[in-house]
């Protein structure tokens, strides 16, 4: 059975090498491959250790017993008024296809429902179209086009909107 739980520091390295891999392979052939070649857990266990320490920042994980399948990480859309922003989610290659990551978006759903949110944002880089497609089947519509930017990568992206968080009640 999985458990969909917040995330504690204990859980900061399973989430870096987690977010670090599937970077590594989700964007081959959408980001560069210097860029992807450069990141390692170190940028990961940094970058998660800091949004763990910040306010209005979550981050879920989803365990079957002690297995990590997965997380989910949210905030306030800065771009948006009264928005969460599901920032990053990633499944392990081994549990996907299960529904985890439906299962960890719902819970950012709930969350910003219960929160008083009244949309959920994302942004997905052009191409990673496997992603887009499960965002969509779950509600989310396009929002704009933009460019966005990984330190000094620019990365052709897509910001989706879900619209009505009653679903995810």
């Amino acid at each position: 059975m999985v458990n969909i739980r917040e995330a504690t520091i204990d859980d900061i390295e399973k989430i870096s090498n987690l977010y670090i891999n599937n970077w590594k392979k989700t964007y081959i052939g959408l980001l560069p491959n210097k860029f992807l070649n450069d990141l390692d857990v170190n940028y990961g266990i940094k970058k998660w250790t800091e949004y763990f320490s910040k306010e209005k920042h979550n981050i879920f994980v989803a365990y079957e017993k002690e297995d990590f399948l997965g997380f989910v990480a949210c905030k306030e859309d800065e771009e948006l008024k009264n928005c969460c922003y599901l920032d990053s989610l990633h499944v392990s290659e081994l549990s996907r296809g299960q529904g985890i990551g439906r299962k960890l978006i719902n819970t950012v759903g709930n969350y910003a429902y219960i929160k008083g949110y009244e949309n959920i944002s994302i942004c997905i880089v052009k191409g990673n179209d496997k992603a887009k497609r499960l965002y969509e089947r779950m509600g989310a519509k396009h929002y704009k086009d933009f460019t966005d930017y990984f330190g000094d990568i620019e990365s052709n992206s897509e910001k989706l909107i879900w619209n009505n968080l009653n679903s995810f009640k």
